[in-house]
Parts: structure tokens; C-alpha cells; sequence
């Protein structure tokens, strides 16, 4: 079988390895989508917290079971796979937050990921496999896992209203926030990017664009009504809040610190009083929960939630390169690969 390796910085090697074994309560699932992100783009130029080398890449993905030792599985069976090993019974693993599980084991992060042939699951690790009972793209459903970390930062903040939204950065994380705010009935979304190309391409129809630099957010803002009138603010991109961002709310908003800063560039302008005297909700949210990853599935598979508009690249497994270039260079949002 294959496997793909970010072995340093830079350096993806695809290498032949022996299929694993399959312990005893345990399954063998055949990967048969699995999606290319920035994050596994990030991974590979810089590095990232939890990342530890070497690494097989990967946690948006999909497969079929090849071989069962446990009951709750038969071969044939297609599973779409929670990204988070998690232990089920810390505190936090108890109150549904399994994002923060005190032991989280985070695949294609701190344990081997999604980009080889077959991967393997112990009885304690099924808990992360999520079998699918709908006949649905799987290309669709490896978005899974970006869907639910959008509804699990969601459930962070509780605006008013479902107002006026601004999503800032129009990449693949920003399509498909903008297409969940669609599909809970938000009045007025606005998104915005500096690239203008990000703007036409791959978003829900319907929804407000505006080509701008962070830097001059306040008065295009101004011009578009949103200044002073915003319920609730989505960073998709790094340093997305490095301008007064508090000054556009409305009272009783909320922002969702979804997408980190660049190294050195962590510092925010954050007025306390503003945030005090509007109750503003200012809330982190990193990865997702599993109940949200399963309410994602269930979105995409009753079609609650239209992600069509998404045009996927599609590379092997051994022209894994190829996509990670593409998204490099800003050709395309998201890159699947469907061959292995």
C-alpha cells in the first residue's frame, strides 16, 4: 500500500509500506476520499502546534470497511472518519466538547492521518468512524469535518439576531461558513477578500461581496451599511482581526476567533469598553466535536445544506504534490484525493 509522508519541511514522500494488521474488535477501512486543506498546507511550509514528524497528512476524509473483527461493522460498509481520538471519558469528553479531550490524538496531526491506502482502527478507535446510511457524493462528504468545525464555533456565540454576518476571507473555510449562515436563514451575509478571483468562484449564491484589504475594512464597511450594524464576525483567514473590529457591531454580537494569526502578529486592537458596555461575545474555537461532526454528515447527506457549488480538483494519491500547489497558488479551494 501507499503512504504519503511530510517528512521535513517541504518534503511529502509517497512511500510503499506493508498494510497493516488488524487487531483483534479492530477494522481495516480503504480510503477512498480524502481532502487536501491549508491546514495540510500549512503543516508542510511551516509546521503547526500539535504536528509531530514524521507524518502521514490528512483528517477530512472517507472510506470502506475491508475487513471487520467487530460486530458493529461489515465489509462493504462505508464510514466517514471523525478526525479526533478521542477517550470518552474526561470531562470534557463526557459534556460533548471531545475537541478538548484531555488525551485528543488528532489524525494526519499527532498520529497518522488520511493520505495512505488503508488505515487501520483498534476496538478503542471505532468510536471516531461514523457509518453513512445515505447515498451521498462522497467528495461531498469529506466536507464533513470543515462543516463541523464551522457548526461547533457557531455554538460558541449566541447574537441576538441572525442579522447581518461578515465573513472575512472567501477560501474554502469561508464558502462553506457562508453557505451554513444560508441554511439558518441569516438575513444579510457579507464576505470579504482581497483576492478577487475568491470572490466569483465557489460561493453560495445570494451572498454579499466585497473586494477589500483588511486595512480598509472600516470604510467599504461604511459604504456597504454594515458599519455599526453587524451581529456576528467569522475570521476564515490569518490576521483577519488585526484591524478595530469591535467598532462595526451592533449590541448583543458576537465574534468567533476561528482562524489564528500569523507568528508574531498574535496582538488584536480590543477595546474592553466597547465589549463591556455592547455585551459583545468575543469566543476561540479549534477543530470540531464529534456530535457536530454527525450533525454535519446528516446536513450534507438530507441535502440541509448546499455545498454544490464547490468545484473539487482531483489528484492521486502520487500527484499529492500537484494539489498541494495548486492550493498554494490559490488555483482552487479544495483539492480531493480520490485515487490511492
Amino acid at each position: 500500500m501507499k503512504a504519503a509522508f511530510l517528512t521535513g519541511k517541504g518534503v511529502i514522500e509517497v512511500k510503499e509500506i506493508p498494510c497493516p494488521a488488524i487487531d483483534k474488535g479492530g477494522i481495516l477501512v480503504a480510503v477512498k476520499r480524502a481532502a487536501i486543506c491549508r491546514t495540510d498546507l500549512k503543516m508542510m511550509q511551516t509546521g503547526q502546534r500539535d504536528l509531530i514528524l514524521p507524518r502521514i497528512l490528512g483528517h477530512e476524509g472517507a472510506g470502506e470497511v475491508i475487513a471487520s473483527l467487530n460486530p458493529e461493522f461489515r465489509e462493504g460498509d462505508i464510514v466517514s472518519i471523525y478526525p479526533g481520538l478521542y477517550c470518552g471519558k474526561c470531562i470534557f469528553c463526557r459534556t460533548g466538547h471531545t475537541a478538548r479531550c484531555e488525551s485528543i490524538r488528532i489524525y494526519g496531526f499527532n498520529e497518522d492521518g488520511f493520505f495512505r491506502s488503508v488505515m487501520p482502527f483498534k476496538k478503542e478507535e471505532i468510536k471516531s468512524l461514523v457509518p453513512l446510511t445515505h447515498a451521498v457524493s462522497l467528495n461531498m462528504i469529506v466536507l464533513a469535518e470543515p462543516l463541523a468545525c464551522c457548526i461547533s464555533a457557531l455554538k460558541k456565540v449566541r447574537p441576538e439576531r441572525m442579522g447581518r454576518a461578515l465573513i472575512i476571507g472567501a477560501g474554502a473555510m469561508g464558502s462553506i461558513f457562508a453557505a451554513l449562515l444560508v441554511s439558518q436563514g441569516w438575513e444579510h451575509i457579507s464576505i470579504t477578500d482581497k483576492d478577487p478571483l475568491r470572490l466569483r468562484e465557489e460561493l453560495p449564491p445570494g451572498i454579499e461581496r466585497i473586494n477589500v484589504r483588511t486595512e480598509s475594512l472600516i470604510p467599504a464597511l461604511k459604504r456597504a451599511g454594515l458599519y455599526g450594524d453587524t451581529d456576528l464576525i467569522i475570521p476564515c483567514c490569518p490576521d483577519a482581526l488585526s484591524w478595530p473590529f469591535l467598532e462595526i457591531m451592533r449590541p448583543g454580537g458576537g465574534v468567533i476567533f476561528f482562524s489564528g494569526g500569523t507568528a508574531g502578529k498574535s496582538c488584536i486592537p480590543i477595546d474592553m469598553n466597547i465589549a463591556h458596555y455592547m455585551e459583545i461575545t468575543l469566543a476561540g474555537s479549534y477543530g470540531c466535536n464529534r456530535d457536530d461532526f454527525v450533525s454535519a454528515i446528516r446536513m450534507i447527506s438530507k441535502g440541509n445544506i448546499d455545498l454544490g457549488f464547490f468545484d473539487f480538483y482531483n489528484v492521486s494519491l502520487e500527484s499529492i504534490m500537484d494539489g498541494m500547489d495548486r492550493l498554494r497558488k490559490r488555483k482552487v479551494k479544495k483539492v480531493i484525493i480520490n485515487s490511492f
